[in-house]
């Protein structure tokens, strides 16, 4: 070894990326979804039939709780989105001399340093939806233990988890710990489902 560190100058120059008001804002996608679910919650609560002998608090407070929280934070987050939209342009770096490759440089078709901005990760977003579809159909029929399980299993799927073997006793002990805190901690029984005669 020659002890010689390689090193390629640069310049930089800036190039727009997002030149809207929106386009510098699709931050605030999630807030909106965000904003949705919390007023489904609310008017799932307001419509809630509550038996006239239920001892207080009644079922209505933790929903009502959830659904505040949501809310409250859909409108802190579009708050931080609006104040501080996605930059206009990013800084492209290309090397200062022609012929001299730069090994951390994305280059276009013709060979232009290409501009990357943060884009979404449509193939998480669809596996962790057709997670939630699943568990949805199976939650019936299979009981919380197991759907919920495979919930778990599937979001980290999705999201990127390399180890599927480790995360099914994963998933699993964290299905088990909800099912106990929910039968053992606010009296409330999940669907038994398939082990309904174990359970």
């Amino acid at each position: 070894m020659s002890g010689v560190i390689r090193t390629v100058s640069v310049t930089r120059r800036a190039v727009v990326v997002a030149d809207g008001f929106w386009r510098r804002r699709t931050g605030l996608i999630v807030p909106a979804l965000m904003l949705v679910i919390g007023l489904a919650l609310v008017v799932g609560t307001l419509t809630m039939e509550v038996p006239a002998n239920t001892a207080p608090p009644g079922p209505q407070v933790f929903p009502s709780l959830i659904a505040a929280l949501v809310i409250v934070l859909a409108v802190l987050l579009a708050v931080d989105v609006l104040r501080k939209p996605e930059s206009e342009s990013v800084e492209v770096a290309q090397p200062a001399a022609p012929g001299q490759p730069d090994d951390d440089l994305v280059l276009d078709e013709e060979g232009e340093p290409q501009a990357l901005r943060p884009t979404s990760n449509h193939r998480a977003l669809l596996g962790a939806l057709l997670t939630v579809v699943v568990f949805i159909a199976a939650l019936t029929p299979l009981g919380w233990l197991l759907s919920g399980a495979l919930l778990f299993w599937g979001v980290a799927r999705a999201l990127g988890s390399q180890r599927p073997l480790f995360d099914i006793p994963l998933s699993l002990a964290i299905s088990s710990i909800v099912q106990l805190a929910f039968s053992a901690g606010l009296g409330l029984n999940l669907p038994p489902g398939v082990l309904g005669g174990i359970l």
